[in-house]
């Protein structure tokens, strides 16, 4: 037992060696593969190897175990040979690890050396080589970190022993040559595309042949000066716009050649063409004189250039906008076109947010891209969507800027805040959620918290008590994210529809900043309410003198106050507010203000730059007309309807009221507003679209006027007078059958406070609250109608009193004593005109002047702005008014006349929208000043629109109280037209039994007049088929020209003259003789029934009468007269029958020589055949009548012009013949 203990002890120092026999070899050379091993770690193994061996041999030949002894050199014979094999097996697993790297690193060196042998031929032979030479680039380090070890493990395979095949060692060898022989190529190569890339260089940008075109965003520009800032070349970016005419592009040019500067040409295709045309002989010229390398030579203007041939002509493009030019072909040939393509943005990102120190830079980035493609893919279609590299830059920079300040906050919670912050201000609200759940889904986990301002919101608050408004939650966020967004960005975009708050949000953020002590001011102008050289300046032809527009004005006004506030130390800030449609016209121009250069340039050539304190603010209703170049420069502010709703402006007002008045107004409101805006948009057609913050508005107006503080009121008489306002606010654009369905609703309810016991035919509507709080029917307050008898009105002018417009003027009253802008719309013929003149008339001129402008289609701003100015005078500085102090009252009619432009605006619209919102305009004469216009009101007329008829921009709409003139009931028709005939039949001695008929045929006139209204509707080719209330004015008109004598108490006589006067008012239009035919029948079917047998005219064509007033012979002139007698006077017109055609042939030959004999030139020589006649007689029948206008409508050669010709010279009239075909 002790031997054996012994024994043990002794073989302990061989345990070491035990795991030769133990292990799994192959398991363990493969385990050691499959850690990919460097060369260390394989000689290392190796070494362990040597080391086993020296250990094995420090082991005794022989050992002495009393009273035994052993020998050892089988048992280290068999070590030995336990580490060979082991050495052999990780061997061969190493060899078979390299021999793949070796097969790879051959197969990609003898795959790219024959690409590198490619002839540079043309310009795809040096993109596939430059390819080549990046994949070199990419592999070069990897393959010089592989042979360095392959050669070092066949070398160490060499030195203990292992075989290796001849040819691998010759193939393993010949690797280091192969790979240096392809590198020393590819720097032959790089040399030879050094110099390609020279020669292209001098071919594109030397020789001047360079044309960069694509898409907003892609770095056109931004490329340009980079280039010109590595090759050490002074950029000038010149903005081009429409206004550029060949003189200031020539002193460009010349300017260019002379100094050796690169000229960078923004959008050089907004230039106009004939401009362009020029600039290309220019540039040819330059190019020329380059070619020749001559030291200086003769410009197109004459002038001597010393020529300096460094310079270089760029020209950027962006193909396809709106207001761009297609390129002539003399100026292609000039350019050598390069297009640019679109970035990877997502390197951009990276490489910004490593810039700004964010660690986790590619994951972020990525997160970053993937979110700004879906916003792409799945958000709706904006236009004033924008997620290009402008939007990414700018994001970029609020990164790094955030990153500073919050340092210590996670780098991925600082991304999604700053990523939703910039992107929520643009979103309407149908995107919100999808934003946010694809922001949760990017970085899930992170519950952001809303950023507080707290010193801004104070002063927010106070700014909105000190203005009376209601500080909502979601304007309160949109003028957060307007205070967030001008910090980094210069260039900003309000939009969203009329009454959302985008103008208040301004003032209040200017005046909480104020508050927090940066001054800030604001120029607030409208681009669209003058012409491009207004805004920005004129070259004169002439003299070469330049005169700055507005714009450019206060563009350097804001130069010289940010001077004088940064020498006083004072903190100032100055917004430049453009509040104004949109187009691709007047916004281009400031493209490189809006960009990173922060340039104004003007048309003579001046580079204005932007002072550091100033914001360029746009506020628009949308902008539908703007290019991606321009969304692309802008930060976004969308300001939704439902940002603003009714409640914070009707609380607004209510606060500004007695407080149990104001209380119980908004308790009613809140029952019944939202269930009857709820009403109109889903059953009802109002006439105009209007936004809900219009309706409300019109409510407060309406309870403005109608409220008075020296009365207490109950709660009956405030609800009676809240359901007025609502009636006549939410139904104040409807139609009769609309409004019927409100009606019904207050009706249904069964709580409101409304008359009892309406009489049927009457509606809601025909009621209102009296002083003492009652319902009063309008009926109370129609007034007999009497003719003036001290003054001549025209029969068009006159206006008889009833419900329709006895209404319409109560309202128009308790809404101008508020100086409240007031717009009636209705049908042709509904009485607006002469109601707002009748209106007008009560005001007196010593204390109330009034004024009327007529627009039609070619009313332009300028011609507005004259005007007004004509009709006031200067006060005190730049404050004008009414003369002698007092006030005025402008009424517009057809205030939708002038022309819509092909950007969708109506220009002379906007600048009474400024008048209107500001109360001035900018001066003309002075560009800059601003001229105040005080104790201006406006009252307004338009027909509905639609149909081929204007409608108005929605800005304007929300500064008048709009209300709808409803054509009259049949009851008032009858009523208006029975008044005039009664008067004018009695005035004229009419019999009674005349006066009887008379009083039957004005509801059978209606009723004929409602049949072909209804029956004959306009279309294209029967656009003059309609007929209104003034076709029934003149016919009455016609039938009271005649006077009893005519009549002679002859009913069979009267009614021959109403069938003709309805006949020429309302059948001459029509076009088809069926049409005629079955008027006629109409005709005498109606009459029939109301007359009854007295009626006996036949119904056939043939037998019908016609009317003239010029039959009888011209008076004798007798000393009696005396000598300023008219000798238009001699004629008696007397409206009469006529007695046969011939007689009626011979008066129209006689008046026809006699005008060939006094018209000089005149050399008429007519037929006088039946229907040429007739024909004569319907015109002459108009042109008689006062304010007779007339529409000729035939084919050619028909007589439409000798005809009325004749005409108007048998009534004494001039003709003048106006051309009105179109021209290009």
């Amino acid at each position: 037992m002790i031997i054996y203990c012994r024994f043990e002890k002794e073989l302990e120092e061989y345990y070491e060696f035990r795991d030769l026999w133990e292990i799994n070899k192959i398991n363990q050379a493969k385990k050691f593969i499959l850690s990919n091993p460097e060369y260390a770690a394989i000689r290392s193994i190796f070494a362990d190897f040597d080391d086993t061996r020296d250990s094995i041999k420090r082991i005794s030949d022989s050992k002495y175990v009393e009273p035994f002894q052993y020998l050892t050199d089988k048992f280290k014979s068999s070590l030995f040979d336990e580490i060979r094999q082991l050495e052999l097996i990780f061997a061969k697993y190493i060899r078979i690890h390299y021999r793949m790297k070796f097969i790879s690193i051959n197969d990609f060196l003898k795959k790219n050396e024959p690409r590198l042998n490619r002839q540079l031929r043309d310009l795809d032979d040096v993109r596939f080589v430059i390819n080549t030479l990046d994949t070199l680039k990419e592999n070069f380090v990897l393959i010089d970190h592989t042979i360095d070890p392959l050669e070092e493990v066949y070398n160490l395979f060499k030195r203990y022993s292992i075989d290796i095949p001849l040819e691998e060692h010759m193939a393993i060898e010949m690797l280091r040559s192969a790979h240096e022989r392809l590198l020393k190529r590819a720097k032959q190569v790089t040399h030879d595309l050094v110099n390609v890339q020279q020669s292209f260089l001098d071919r594109l940008l030397i020789d001047n042949k360079t044309n960069l075109i694509s898409d907003a965003g892609t770095g056109k520009t931004e490329t340009t000066k980079d280039m010109a800032r590595t090759l050490g070349k002074y950029c000038i970016v010149q903005n081009c716009s429409d206004q550029f005419d060949y003189r200031g592009l020539g002193k460009t040019f010349k300017g260019l050649a002379i100094s050796g500067c690169w000229g960078c040409f923004d959008e050089f295709n907004r230039i106009n063409l004939p401009v362009l045309s020029v600039a290309a002989q220019q540039i040819h010229c330059l190019l020329q004189a380059k070619r020749e390398r001559r030291k200086e030579f003769i410009f197109t203007d004459s002038d001597k250039v010393i020529l300096n041939d460094t310079f270089a002509i760029i020209i950027t493009m962006n193909p396809g906008y709106a207001g761009r030019q297609e390129l002539p072909e003399n100026l292609k040939i000039n350019f050598r076109s390069v297009a640019m393509m679109v970035p990877d943005r997502q390197i951009i990102m990276r490489v910004k947010l490593a810039s700004g120190g964010f660690l986790d830079n590619i994951n972020l980035a990525q997160k970053f891209f993937v979110l700004y493609k879906c916003c792409e893919d799945q958000l709706s279609k904006q236009v004033h969507y924008d997620y290009g590299l402008r939007n990414i830059t700018a994001v970029l920079r609020t990164l790094g800027s955030v990153k500073r300040v919050r340092t210590k906050d996670p780098e991925d919670t600082i991304v999604m805040r700053v990523l939703r912050d910039m992107n929520m201000s643009k979103l309407i609200d149908e995107d919100e959620q999808l934003f946010l759940s694809l922001l949760e889904d990017l970085f899930p986990g992170i519950k952001l918290d809303k950023e507080k301002y707290d010193d801004l919101q104070k002063a927010i608050k106070k700014k909105v008590d000190e203005e009376g408004l209601i500080n909502y939650n979601d304007w309160n966020l949109k003028i957060i994210q307007l205070y967030e967004t001008q910090r980094v960005r210069h260039g900003i975009m309000i939009l969203g529809p009329s009454g959302a708050g985008k103008t208040k949000a301004c003032q209040v953020l200017m005046g909480a900043l104020t508050n927090l002590g940066t001054h800030t001011r604001d120029y607030r102008m409208n681009p669209k309410s003058i012409t491009a050289s207004q805004m920005f300046g004129i070259l004169d032809v002439a003299t070469n003198d330049w005169t700055d527009g507005i714009f450019s004005t206060l563009w350097r006004r804001t130069l010289k106050a940010y001077e004088i506030s940064t020498k006083s130390g004072i903190q100032e800030s100055w917004w430049i507010i453009l509040d104004g449609p949109v187009d691709a016209i007047w916004i281009e121009n400031l493209n490189s203000v809006l960009d990173d250069n922060k340039l104004l340039t003007l048309a003579n050539g001046d580079r204005i730059p932007m002072a550091p304190n100033v914001k360029l603010i746009f506020e628009v209703h949308n902008i539908d007309n703007a290019s991606p170049a321009t969304v692309s420069r802008c930060g976004m502010i969308f300001m939704s309807s439902t940002v603003l709703p009714w409640r914070p402006i009707c609380q607004a007002w209510i606060n500004k009221q007695i407080k149990p008045i104001g209380s119980y107004i908004f308790e009613i409101l809140e029952k019944h507003f939202d269930e009857l805006y709820k009403l109109l948009i889903t059953k009802c057609l109002p006439k105009m679209k209007v936004y809900e913050c219009n309706y409300i508005k019109q409510i407060i107006d309406l309870l403005d006027g109608l409220l008075n503080k020296d009365i207490e009121y109950t709660k009956v008489y405030l609800e009676r007078l809240t359901i007025f306002s609502l009636m006549w606010s939410m139904g104040a654009l409807l139609e009769l059958n609309d409004r019927t369905k409100l009606e019904q609703y207050f009706i249904n309810r069964g709580d409101c406070d409304i008359p009892k016991n309406i009489i049927q035919g009457d509606s809601l509507f025909d009621y209102l609250v009296n002083d003492d709080g009652q319902w009063e029917h309008w009926s109370t307050r129609v007034e007999l109608w009497e003719y003036p008898k001290n003054e001549k009105i025209e029969f068009a002018s006159i206006l008889v009193p009833n419900i329709d417009n006895v209404r319409i003027t109560y309202l128009v009253n308790i809404l101008s004593k508020q100086e409240k802008a007031v717009l009636l719309i209705g049908e042709p013929g509904t009485a607006k005109t002469v109601i707002i003149t009748s209106y007008l008339k009560h005001y007196d001129s010593e204390q109330h002047l009034t004024r009327i402008i007529n627009f039609s289609s070619i009313t332009t701003s300028n011609f507005i702005q004259k005007t007004i100015e004509n009709f006031v005078d200067k006060r005190v500085a730049n404050t004008f008014g009414p003369s002698f102090g007092r006030k005025m009252t402008i009424f517009i009619d057809d205030i939708n006349m002038p022309i819509i432009n092909s950007w969708g605006d109506q220009e002379a619209n906007e600048i009474l929208r400024q008048l209107i919102e500001q109360k001035g305009f900018y001066s003309l004469i002075k560009p800059g000043d601003f001229l105040s216009i005080i104790d201006l009101q406006f009252l307004a007329a338009m027909c509905h629109p639609g149909g081929g008829r204007n409608d108005i921009s929605e800005r304007l709409k929300r500064h008048f109280f709009i209300l709808n003139c409803t054509l009259p009931s049949n009851n008032a028709v009858d009523h208006i037209f029975s008044s005039v005939a009664k008067y004018f039949c009695n005035e004229r001695n009419f019999s009674n039994n005349i006066i009887n008929i008379v009083e039957k045929s004005i509801s059978a006139t209606r009723i004929l007049w409602q049949t072909i209204k209804g029956k004959f509707l306009p279309t294209p080719a029967k656009f003059h088929y309609i007929f209104n209330l003034r076709d029934l004015s003149r016919i009455w008109e016609g039938i009271l020209q005649i006077d009893s004598e005519q009549c002679q108490n002859d009913i069979e006589q009267y009614l021959q003259l109403w069938k003709h006067e309805c006949t020429r008012v309302l059948a001459d239009r029509l076009i088809l003789n069926t049409e005629k035919e079955w008027f006629r029948k109409e005709q005498f079917k109606i009459a029939k029934q109301t007359f009854g047998d007295i009626y006996k005219i036949p119904i056939q064509e043939e037998a019908e009468v016609y009317y003239a007033n010029f039959l009888r012979e011209e008076l004798e002139v007798t000393d009696e007269m005396g000598d300023d007698i008219d000798l238009a006077d001699l004629v008696p017109k007397v409206y009469e029958p006529i007695s046969s055609w011939d007689t009626l042939r011979t008066k129209l030959l006689t008046s026809m020589t006699k005008m060939n004999e006094e018209i000089r030139g005149s050399n008429m020589d007519l037929v006088f055949f039946k229907d040429a006649m007739i024909h004569l007689l319907r015109i002459s029948r108009v042109i008689n009548m006062p304010k007779g206008h007339l529409l000729l409508v035939g084919v050619g050669g028909s007589g439409k012009q000798s005809l009325t010709k004749l005409a108007s010279y048998i009534a004494g009239s001039a003709t003048i013949l106006n051309d009105m075909r179109a021209t290009e």
